[in-house]
């Protein structure tokens, strides 16, 4: 089956059922799980679809769902997301961006927290909607529909205010030599402001994005301060990224 077929049939099962995975589709569609990959990947850069851990979802999809949302009943993402609450006390003033690991971190805060989040993710805003204690501060400046987020010269002139206790950053790549990558330009220098504005920072990656490598380069991994995984802190795949000086959760 040729890729235009397959990315055709994917966004017809997407218009249907508003999610898919894609261990199912690889089979269904007799094709391997990276190819479907790739192929998401693609339709995710035309705007047509959101990625997230295993599968795609519609590009409204996220801003409408909680706890019940594609993806939080995966162990791997739900341990990841709870492993990251220790990163979190009273009275800090977190920075978080887009990406759905983010968002379900956002989701899991404890009803009692009382933190400051500024954020660039509209998804991410309206979840904590449900965190009576926590106060949201949304970054102004150009909507980028595709990834639901604020970007350009506006958010980067606010961050120039800022000084937070901790950002949590997304990112699509990050490999011990080559550090933390992005499919998305404009969003890797927004990215590069934030951890600037911040005293400590964290990524928190699933497992498929470990020695991965995407076209733009955010920052080295000695810029990093927390890694958080689902797997243990002495795994041996996480040997490289110890021996940079990362402290593993």
């Amino acid at each position: 089956m040729i890729k235009e077929e397959r990315q055709r049939l994917i966004i017809e099962k997407l218009n249907r059922d508003q999610k898919i995975n894609l261990v199912e589709l690889s089979q269904l569609l007799h094709v391997s799980y990276d190819s479907i990959r790739r192929d998401v990947i693609e339709l995710e850069d035309k705007g047509l679809l959101k990625k997230v851990h295993g599968g795609a979802v519609a590009n409204s999809y996220l801003s409408f769902k909680t706890t019940q949302g594609f993806g939080i009943d995966n162990q791997e993402v739900l341990h990841l997301t709870r492993k990251a609450q220790k990163l979190f006390e009273n009275h800090q003033t977190i920075l978080m961006d887009g990406g759905t690991t983010n968002f379900h971190i956002a989701e899991q805060f404890p009803k009692n927290l009382e933190l400051t989040v500024i954020t660039n993710s509209l998804p991410l805003a309206i979840v904590l909607n449900e965190h009576p204690k926590i106060e949201t501060i949304l970054l102004g400046g150009t909507y980028h529909k595709r990834y639901q987020i604020t970007v350009g010269n506006q958010a980067m002139r606010q961050l120039e205010h800022l000084r937070v206790d901790l950002y949590l950053m997304g990112f699509n790549g990050l490999d011990p030599n080559v550090g933390v990558t992005l499919r998305n330009y404009e969003e890797s220098v927004l990215k590069q402001k934030m951890a600037k504005s911040a005293k400590k920072v964290a990524i928190c990656a699933i497992t498929e994005k470990i020695h991965t490598i995407e076209t733009y380069k955010v920052c080295d991994l000695h810029e990093i301060d927390f890694l958080v995984t689902s797997l243990k802190p002495s795994d041996p795949s996480l040997n490289d990224f110890r021996n940079k000086g990362i402290e593993i959760i």
